[in-house]
């Protein structure tokens, strides 16, 4: 089988370890496409992009302006133009035609592998984006192309016993999502860390300016990121005391940004200051907008949106501190768009409803809404009481669901050797049945 990856920056490192096995262990004809030079794996087929030299002002097509919306590069780290989408699009086409792939495996979050997935959808060649699956923990799936729509699984079911005990640590939160978990520091990390960001200013100075910023405009965007966290919990602090005089409590827990998790499989709803203004709109006059952030905040947060939330008596910021078992103890209902919120939710029994349609809404009481236009019936629903609940035998159904769509291991990072294995078991298998 031919199969390929793309490349992705310091993922690439754990890419080329399963990529080797599967060309000297099981004999498959394996290519990288590349577009950071500096990560260019040893031993394959590369297929190095080199970095343009310079543009001719190109009209971008209809679905590059989709993919846009997307691009990390210019929404968040001031790159200003995009009239290099119309050169990679060529030369990742180019490939793909050449190469002829069966499979294709990559993340879906820089431009170059959303311009990828998309070609790949043209000539009907499966892409697939291994990622840790939120819950239960320590797996992951493939999900197809630029969703959230999981590819095969490990088919393994939870005995009640054992998937009851998940249930309650979720519930609990006495178990986070892996990649919520803060890595161990140690000099040994500190210094690696820094060596990532000496190859990634290498990698700018270089000509790859389309994925990573210039170290000046991250120095920037960092300060006026801090900058903002703390006028954030400012106000938080000066409008606390109005969650207590709210008689329906609405939360809508922000998602870090930026991330695949909205900018790509939320993409629809990816600016979170229009979301927010949307439920305020939609909403009975008697419902407060709780707003958590992200306990990472990156770049989400900005003036426009703190000025709303002042401005707007019925959003209520919390601060970065106030940890979300603490939120949820007086929430009402939970609006997401496709946050690991979902998951706790259902298992709790607290209402909530998201706006991407996932996994998630096949579990009786995680409704999915089309519109914001949809919020007043729910809304209904839960003051009520009516609202859907499961029973213990429908949360195990579900939890066991995420569990069959997923793998034991972790397709990133973690580089040791049963790792590495328990992950290989699972490119086999979608390799061998899919």
């Amino acid at each position: 089988m031919k199969i390929l990856f793309i490349e992705n920056r310091l993922r690439t490192y754990f890419w080329e370890i399963i990529a080797n096995k599967l060309k000297k262990e099981d004999g498959h004809e394996v290519a990288f496409i590349v577009q950071n030079h500096d990560f260019e794996p040893r031993n394959f087929v590369n297929y190095v992009i080199p970095y343009p030299q310079e543009f001719k002002e190109n009209e971008i097509s209809d679905e590059d302006k989709v993919l846009i919306k997307s691009d990390r590069a210019l929404n968040y780290f001031k790159l200003n133009t995009a009239n290099h989408y119309p050169y990679y699009r060529k030369n990742i086409s180019l490939i793909l035609d050449d190469f002829l792939p069966d499979l294709v495996f990559g993340e879906c979050t820089a431009f170059h592998e959303l311009i990828t997935i998309d070609e790949c959808k043209k000539r009907d060649i499966k892409f697939l984006h291994p990622s840790t699956c939120r819950f239960p923990t320590g797996r992951f799936s493939f999900y197809k192309y630029d969703t959230l729509e999981p590819f095969r699984g490990s088919g393994e079911i939870l005995s009640p016993d054992l998937a009851g005990k998940v249930i309650s640590s979720i519930v609990k939160r006495s178990i986070v999502p892996d990649y919520m978990k803060k890595p161990a520091s140690s000099i040994v990390k500190k210094l690696g860390r820094i060596r990532d960001l000496v190859l990634l200013s290498k990698s700018y100075y270089s000509g790859e300016h389309y994925n990573t910023p210039s170290p000046f405009v991250k120095k920037d965007i960092e300060s006026l990121k801090n900058s903002l966290i703390g006028k954030w919990d400012v106000l938080a602090s000066e409008k606390s005391g109005l969650i207590e005089q709210s008689s329906f409590r609405l939360l809508y827990p922000m998602h870090m940004q930026p991330e695949a998790n909205l900018d790509v499989w939320g993409r629809p709803y990816r600016n979170q200051l229009e979301t927010i203004k949307s439920i305020i709109d939609n909403a009975p006059e008697d419902v407060v907008v709780v707003v958590k952030p992200n306990p990472k905040s990156k770049y989400e947060i900005t003036d426009e949106l703190i000025t709303y939330i002042k401005e707007t008596p019925r959003v209520i910021p919390l601060g970065h501190s106030v940890p979300m078992s603490k939120v949820l103890q007086g929430i009402d209902m939970v609006v997401t768009i496709t946050g690991t919120i979902a998951i706790e939710c259902i298992l709790s029994n607290i209402p909530v409803v998201t706006m991407i349609n996932t996994i998630n809404n096949q579990a009786g009481n995680c409704l999915y809404l089309s519109s914001f236009r949809g919020l007043p019936d729910v809304i209904k629903s839960v003051k009520e009481n009516v609202y859907p609940r499961l029973g213990e035998s429908k949360k195990i159904e579900f939890i066991n669901m995420l569990n069959q769509t997923s793998y034991y291991g972790m397709p990133y990072s973690k580089i040791s050797d049963e790792n590495v294995e328990n992950v290989m078991t699972a490119f086999r298998d979608v390799i061998e049945n899919g």
